[in-house]
């Protein structure tokens, strides 16, 4: 009788373990925390894309600041680097508004080319 017990509360205990340790079951949601925190990370990155571009833009109107002010020589490169920096601009925008605009599943390729866009903006304005 002794044993009958033993053994039931032990295969219990087995039981009571595998179905707590059971990865497939969630007590705490964590499948439909999956889209919230991809939801999530994109949100993120649109922001910090979004300083970053603001402050690519603010660094770009530097530049033209001071190619207006400029003389001579001076100027000439500067209005040079100023065309040179505008399309690169509006192609970090555009690349900008396709991250916003990405599909959860698609918004990290987006992101990746949204990166590359504003590194070769930020390289026209060094």
């Amino acid at each position: 009788m002794l044993r009958t017990c033993v053994l039931c509360c032990a295969l219990s205990g087995v039981c009571a373990l595998a179905i707590g340790c059971n990865p497939n079951t969630s007590s705490s949601g964590s499948k439909s925390t999956n889209p919230d925190s991809a939801a999530a990370k994109k949100d993120e990155a649109i922001k910090a894309m979004k300083v970053k571009l603001d402050e690519m833009d603010k660094k770009a109107t530097e530049l033209k600041e001071k190619a207006e002010k400029a003389t001579g020589e001076e100027k000439t490169k500067l209005e040079a680097k100023w065309k040179e920096l505008a399309p690169k601009r509006e192609a970090a925008a555009k690349k900008f508004e396709e991250l916003k605009a990405a599909a959860a599943d698609k918004w990290e390729a987006a992101k990746t080319e949204a990166e590359n866009s504003l590194s070769e903006f930020k390289k026209a304005i060094d």
